[in-house]
């Protein structure tokens, strides 16, 4: 089963693929976009495979350039190590999140804080996440409309105790589910405007009726960029999962 990863420091862009070793029931295809606004990046994003399940997580540092790229580089290698543990023992995204901070907290300077969303998707459908403090991710359901995923704790490597809960749903076949940084929804126009969660869902909701991971990020991508008129000031990742 192959992982997928933030590298560090250049721009990639995932092509669409099957995720292999899936069972035939677990159509799941993924597509990722990650595009660091200077030379480094503080975004992270981890895809792992595990027995029922498809284990995924998308975050931000705080802060840019190289300081949120080191910091970028340790949250990575937990994170990993983290979600595969879990994985094997089918724990609770929120145990997961809860195990990362324990990790952070006493390494990461006070004024450094990671946004984060990690969940998982069943072979049945059954969709859970716990998020960090971190854009809402966005579910896009079969009849065109969009569902917003709210924080379900804090950030994580700020406060002492810390606790986080998990949301759960359903994804049924042919519906989509998209995690972004603050790249996305604010990115600013010439103006001075925030592109925000408004544009962006309308944004969802007009992409192609076929809505394939690799066709709704894009869509996403070129939104955000005309938006902006092509400037970035922030990193921007985007990776859509479609069941």
């Amino acid at each position: 089963m192959p992982e997928m990863s933030a590298s560090r420091g250049v721009t990639v862009q995932m092509p669409l693929f099957e995720l292999a070793g899936a069972p035939a029931t677990t159509p799941a295809t993924v597509h990722a976009i990650s595009i660091p606004a200077r030379a480094f990046t503080g975004d992270f994003y981890f895809m792992h495979r595990a027995t029922d399940r498809l284990w995924f997580a998308l975050g931000d540092v705080a802060g840019k350039g190289l300081p949120a790229a080191l910091v970028m580089a340790m949250i990575q290698e937990e994170l990993e190590h983290r979600i595969v543990s879990c994985a094997r023992t089918a724990c609770d995204p929120s145990v997961t999140m809860t195990r990362l901070h324990a990790f952070l907290k006493p390494l990461i300077a006070s004024n450094k804080f990671a946004s984060v969303v990690i969940g998982n998707l069943h072979d049945d459908g059954t969709l859970q996440i716990t998020n960090a403090g971190h854009c809402p991710p966005m579910i896009v359901r079969a009849d065109g409309e969009i569902e917003s995923i709210d924080s379900t704790g804090p950030v994580v490597g700020v406060l002492s105790s810390s606790q986080w809960t998990t949301f759960e749903t359903i994804l049924d076949a042919g519906e989509s589910l998209v995690l972004y940084s603050d790249g996305v929804s604010e990115a600013e126009s010439c103006d001075g405007e925030e592109f925000g969660v408004r544009r962006l869902a309308a944004a969802l909701k007009a992409a192609p009726e076929r809505r394939t991971p690799e066709e709704i990020a894009e869509h996403l991508h070129r939104a955000v960029d005309q938006h902006a008129g092509g400037a970035r000031k922030d990193d921007l990742t985007i990776l859509a999962i479609t069941r």
